[in-house]
């Protein structure tokens, strides 16, 4: 790119190799395999024994979530924030490899990694590359605590992977669900699992004896806002076993402001479409003072139905890995 560009790539030419051939399973998606440097990213002001590390195998993805906030990384690679996204995804075909090299050094100490924090692991191309498994056993080798999140039943395929790390170290896979209500799914979130299929996958993660729970996000305002539609996702939560819910209400990031707004006009109702433009065409978030009702009902419901919140539910499992671990800890030596 040239000096000038706001925007300069986050891989160089040569890291990135010719794309395969096209698949008749990803019609019109281009992949774009990359050999990463590093794969694990520090969060700012990370405390001990707290969320330290975030860990992404895949750039874009096939979800195609009008309101993803990803969608402003896309500018850093050379393409745009709408259709790009969505159809140039960027692997780390070596990520496994890379992160036992890190984790043999000992770099994330007793801090967690947080896995599909930006783009999910287990959207359409981990079908493809494979690169989960790898990673997961990495982690579980080296006994470091993390958490996936994800919107996909994909995660299924795993499950006997997440059983082998929970019983050597903490983990927490989390599913992403703002809304029970198909609707929503299919305007907002048009090629990640059905909301049902979530819920089922955190009751086979549960049965597995896997710890699991619910990032109730986004709640997007006036289409999953309603108190009986929050209210019923609660139940549906705690049916499922979820250990914990996180609710988050949608925020909107420059990047995806104009696809979201673009799509929402094309999918949705006149008024409803109008309501999300006035609120977001501008602005990034909802008032305060909507947040913290929404937030705060969420939280009521989940206490109704003996669901923690979730920095009650980290806390409490930090607590017990310092009693069990000792001066120790139990990390283990991955070879």
């Amino acid at each position: 790119m040239s000096p000038a560009d706001p925007y300069p790539a986050l891989f160089p030419a040569s890291a990135v190799a010719p794309a395969p051939p096209p698949s008749p399973d990803f019609h019109g998606i281009t992949f774009h395999e990359t050999h990463a440097r590093t794969l694990l990213n520090r969060l700012p002001g990370a405390e001990p024994g707290g969320m330290g590390w975030t860990l992404n195998p895949y750039r874009g993805c096939t979800h195609a979530c009008t309101y993803c906030f990803a969608r402003d990384g896309h500018r850093h690679l050379g393409h745009d924030t709408g259709e790009d996204f969505q159809t140039h995804l960027y692997v780390k075909t070596n990520a496994a490899a890379v992160l036992r090299r890190e984790l043999r050094t000992g770099k994330t100490g007793d801090q967690w990694v947080m896995v599909g924090t930006s783009t999910d692991c287990y959207q359409r191309a981990e079908g493809r590359y494979q690169l989960m498994p790898g990673i997961i056993r990495a982690l579980t080798d080296y006994r470091v605590p993390f958490t996936t999140t994800t919107k996909s039943a994909l995660l299924r395929r795993d499950i006997p992977l997440y059983a082998a790390a929970a019983r050597v170290t903490d983990i927490l896979v989390m599913t992403s669900l703002g809304s029970l209500d198909d609707r929503v799914w299919r305007a907002f979130e048009p090629d990640a699992a059905p909301p049902r299929a979530r819920l089922e996958t955190i009751a086979a993660l549960r049965a597995a004896g896997v710890p699991a729970g619910v990032l109730i996000a986004p709640v997007i305002p006036h289409a999953g806002d309603h108190p009986t539609a929050l209210d019923a996702l609660v139940a549906a939560c705690a049916e499922a076993g979820a250990v914990t819910v996180f609710p988050d209400v949608m925020r909107m990031s420059p990047g995806a402001r104009d696809w979201f707004i673009t799509q929402s006009a094309r999918t949705l109702p006149p008024h409803l479409h109008r309501r999300l433009a006035a609120d977001f065409g501008a602005r990034r978030a909802m008032p305060e003072r909507y947040v913290q009702e929404v937030t705060a009902h969420i939280h009521a419901r989940a206490a109704h139905h003996g669901l923690p919140r979730w920095e009650d539910y980290m806390r409490h499992v930090s607590n017990v890995r310092r009693s069990a671990s000792g001066p120790a800890g139990r990390r283990g030596s991955g070879e």
